[in-house]
Parts: C-alpha cells; structure tokens; sequence
C-alpha cells in the first residue's frame, strides 16, 4: 500500500465521522416537541400515521435516540410504556422527564442500542426472534454481572398500534442506577477527558475520541494488511501467481476496510462514549461494513471468473467465455440489488410492503419493462445455445463484424468500418447469424475461364496439372480436391477448382489461396493458352431470294458501267473485339 493509499484511509475516517454525525438522524423524520398537531381530515380506510414513528420497532428507536440527542426528555418519555417506576425497596421514584434522563444515564454508561439495521421495520416486527408477537429486543444493558434485555413491547393507545419500551425494562433503570452509584469508583476512559459542549447530542470530547479511533483503526488496520507478504509467498512456494493467492490480492483492499471497521468497533466499547455518538456512530460503520463485504465479493467474483477463464483458456475452451462473462455480470447485478434494500430497509423503507403495495402500478410497470425481459431472455438464449462467442467474426442480416461484449441487454460488435454497433439480445437473438469464426476449413472454389483457342489436349494437360498442383499443396485437403472442365460458356472454356483449405483465420486462408491462384497461373501459361476476355463475333449474310436480287441489279451495273474491284460485303466473318494478336 503507497502513502497516497494511507493518506486516503486517513481521511476517510473523519469524512465518515461527520457522515455520522450530521446525516445519521435523518432516518427518522423530525418529531413534534409537544403534543401532536391534529392530522388533517382522510378517508377512513386510511389510519393516521403516528407523528413520532412509533409504529414498527425500528421508528421507535430511531426516534427515542432522536430524542435524548436533541435532551427532549418530554418527547421521549412518550416513548415509555409507563410514565412512573420506583426501586424495589421504593427507596426512588422516577416519573416523567426525570425517568428518561436516568434512562439515557443508564444508557451511556452500561448500555447499547441494536442499530436500524437489525431493527425490524415491520409494524409486527420479527416473528422469528423466539419472543412474544408483541415484544422486540432492541439492546441491553449490563449490571451487576448480568445483561438484562431492552425490550419494546406493541400496546394499543390512541386507537393505534404503537411499539413502545417495555415496562419490564422501564423497571430495571432504578437497579440499574444504584448500580452505578455503587461502583461510581470505575470510570470510563472518556471521563479523564474535559466533556467541552454537547455537538449532535454527545460532548464534542467524545466525537474527537472516536476521531481519532477510527484513525488509529485504519492505521493499524493497514499495517496488518502490510504484513500479508510472507503469507503471500508461502502460498505462492515461490513461484508464479496461484489462484489463492490471486484470491488475496483481490481481498486486501476490501479486508482492510472491514478490518478496520472491526477495530473501530472495539475501541468503541473500550472509550466508554455516549449512547447517542454510539448509536450513530455504530449504524454508520455497519451500512459501510455491508459496502466493504460487497467489496469484497465483487472483487471475488472477478478473481473467480479469471481463474475459471484462464483454466478453459489452456484447456481450448473458449467457447464459455460468453457464459462466463455474463454470469459475472449477473451477480454483480444481484449483488447491487441486495445493497439497495438493504439500505432501503436501514432506513426505514419497507421494501416488501412497497412491492405489495405497487398492485396495477406494478403491472403497468411490468408492461413497461416488457422490452428488458426480453432483451434479459435472449441474452439467456445467446449463452444456452453460443451462436456466437466474444471474438467471434459473423455476419448478421446484412451487417458484418466482430463479437466484442454480449451483455445483460444488448450485444457490442464491431464492424468492418470499425464502428460499434450495439443490437438489443432480444433482436439479435432472433436474427439469422453466420458465424464465420466456427468453420474448420475454407472452401477454395474459383472458376478458370480458358481461351476458345485452347485444344482438347491442351486442356487434359491444365487439368492433370491443377489436379496434382492441389493434391500436393501442404494445407489443401487432398479428399477434397477436384478439377473439372464444366462448360462451354459464351466466351470461354470453364475449368471448375474445388477443394477444402486447412487455415486457422481468414488472413491464413487468403494466403493459401494467393499461393494457389498464382500457380493457376503458371500453369495456364505453361501450357500455351491463356484467360479469355469477354468478347462478341458478328456474322453478317444473305437470304437466298435477296442475293438473286442482287444478281439481276449487278448484271445491270455490268452493262451500264465497269464492274467493281471489290464486292460491297465481305462473306468472311467479322470478329469485334478480338486482339490484334488472337485474329493473326
């Protein structure tokens, strides 16, 4: 790890602190500081919404921390199941505002808060706890060398369903504080410090300290991961790159976030800081935790995908390298879809209710996304059946061009004018495909057209010799090998080559038919003939009754006047388009 790595580390400690601290409250929407304001008027198939969010287990807590951050000991006491509880001995009473001081007192001291994330944000909460319908857990506090549950208990009040803190706990806060008071020698390692102003519902000591925790945790965090180097080469026996140790290459900088959160952790059990900085501080920390282990499988599934493509890249393989590419696209696609809900469900967003709720919206989207399940089912066709494969050159309808990306939606190609040309899977999937990459052999196949001047034992000899020219050529495959004299065309004798070419590529073909073509050539012209030209001969004559005609009127011309030299029309042939040399 470089120093500009460090540096980054150590600044995004206090970044994250200051997330903590101004953005972690907004969970929950702000809460009145009195009574209520009377909702306006709806239907009555609707229920009022509680102003204070107490109406799942995780609304409760986030608004009860809201409270003793803001020390609204009033609306927090709104919070209690019971307003009034005395010791055992009813040595103390504590009602009212002076109840949730002690609360948040015993809090501070000997307690902690489950945070959002691990909160049920159902109003039923977690039926699969092992606890009553109508009781959740929320944290504990530890006493007297025992932990007694937070619980929260759902109670009808105000004709609605609200979660609210159990009156069990509220009954364990006069034991609790005496004690404290008992032990009042042991003294958190926060208390050494001056407590200066409350900032964000904690002293501004308390946020410096976990400042400077969350520094020293990714600190040592990294130079724990610094000390990976001998593991790394008794992975490697001291040679090449190994899969394991690709796997921890890929995990350092994902381990070394998660590390260092673990670390953070601790330290913040140790200092002894407020419940409130800890509940913040604590939440922030844990939606990063789950960033680091998406981190850290994302980087997995890379390194997974290289190694299985490298092994089936020795192995000759290549046709999964398509299944494989997009597999790894799928679940990176699963992998951010689990981090939004998750996310979604810290924060207070009930995604299973919201999907319930989309009822016809969720059908006119479904229609809407009509075109996406397509393109995600021919992306599934393309992998099942291969047509093609990434690298592959093919034609499709008209267009020609090389396999570069098959995606989750569409297929990049590049084409022969080096153009990228993106075709939805849905589409191409239904499309005739020529893959040209598939084939095992080229077919060589050229018509010679030979001059009408060339004799009969001419030609037997160009086609013994192009026979043998094939046979014996090295990437010719010789069972396949034919020449034939096929037709007497309009201007040409037609010598018909047929055969099979070994060439691993298209470029190898075209060489091996260059090679060819010229020793059509050289034959050809060894044999004395040569290539015809398209040519036209014209015939020029006389009906019979017309050249008696023609006879009575020369006869005439005879008398009349002295015969000509030369006739008016020559009866030889007249040949257009010949070559001087050809007509001699």
């Amino acid at each position: 790890m470089t120093l500009g790595s460090t540096a980054r580390a150590l600044i995004l400690a206090p970044l994250l602190l200051v997330l903590f601290v101004t953005g972690a409250g907004a969970q929950t929407p702000p809460a009145p500081a009195g009574e209520p304001a009377t909702a306006a008027p709806k239907a009555a198939v609707q229920p009022e919404k509680d102003p204070f969010g107490r109406e799942t287990p995780q609304g409760m807590v986030a608004g009860l921390m809201s409270a003793l951050a803001a020390a609204d000991y009033e609306r927090a006491v709104r919070f209690f199941e019971l307003e009034m509880v005395s010791g055992a001995r009813g040595w103390t009473v504590l009602s009212g505002a002076g109840l949730a001081q002690r609360f948040q007192q015993v809090l501070d001291r000997v307690g902690s808060i489950i945070t959002p994330a691990e909160l049920s944000n159902d109003p039923n909460g977690a039926l699969n706890d092992g606890l009553a319908e109508d009781v959740e857990r929320f944290g504990s506090i530890k006493a007297s060398d025992r932990e007694v549950p937070l619980l929260a208990k759902r109670v009808k009040r105000d004709g609605k369903s609200l979660w609210l803190v159990s009156e069990s706990t509220l009954d364990e806060i006069p034991e609790s504080l005496r004690s404290l008071s008992e032990g009042a020698s042991t003294r958190a390692v926060i208390d050494l410090l001056p407590q200066g102003p409350t900032v964000g519902g904690a002293p501004v000591s308390h946020w410096i300290s976990l400042l400077l925790a969350a520094c020293l945790s990714f600190a040592l965090a990294w130079l724990l991961m610094k000390m990976r180097g001998p593991i790394e080469r008794l992975v490697r026996h001291g040679g090449d790159e190994t899969k394991l140790s690709r796997f921890i290459a890929a995990s350092t900088g994902p381990l070394r976030l998660l590390l260092a959160l673990l670390l953070f952790g601790l330290a913040t059990q140790v200092l002894g800081v407020s419940v409130v900085a800890r509940y913040r501080v604590l939440f922030g920390a844990q939606v990063l935790g789950w960033f680091g282990a998406a981190w850290l499988l994302w980087r997995w599934a890379d390194a997974a995908s290289e190694v299985i493509l490298g092994r089936m890249s020795r192995r000759g393989q290549l046709t999964a390298y398509s299944a494989i590419s997009f597999l790894n696209r799928a679940f990176k696609a699963f992998l951010g879809v689990l981090i939004v809900a998750a996310l979604l469900r810290a924060f207070g967003v009930n995604v299973t209710a919201g999907l319930a709720a989309l009822g016809v919206g969720g059908l006119a989207i479904a229609l809407g996304a009509q075109k996406l399940f397509e393109n995600l089912i021919g992306s599934l066709t393309l992998i099942a059946d291969r047509p093609v494969r990434i690298g592959d050159f093919c034609r499709f309808g008209t267009t020609l061009g090389t396999i570069e990306e098959i995606g989750i939606r569409s297929t990049r190609i590049r084409t022969l004018d080096r153009t990228v040309m993106t075709v939805p899977n849905g589409e191409f999937a239904a499309m005739h495909i020529e893959n040209y990459s598939q084939r095992d052999r080229f077919w060589f196949h050229p018509t010679l057209n030979l001059r009408y001047e060339t004799g009969a034992d001419q030609m037997r000899r160009i086609i013994q010799s192009l026979d043998s020219m094939l046979r014996d050529h090295p990437k010719v495959d010789a069972n396949s090998a034919r020449v034939r004299f096929v037709g007497l065309g309009a201007h040409s004798l037609d010598v018909e080559l047929f055969c099979y070419v070994h060439a691993l590529d298209h470029s190898g073909f075209l060489e091996t038919q260059e090679e060819l073509l010229l020793s059509c050539m050289e034959i050809v012209a060894a044999n004395g003939t040569g290539f015809a030209f398209p040519s036209q001969t014209l015939y020029l004559r006389q009906d019979a009754e017309t050249q008696k005609r023609g006879r009575i009127h020369d006869m005439d011309d005879v008398i009349r006047r002295p015969r000509r030299k030369k006739p008016l029309l020559s009866q030889e042939p007249i040949q257009v388009g010949i070559p001087l040399a050809q007509r001699q």
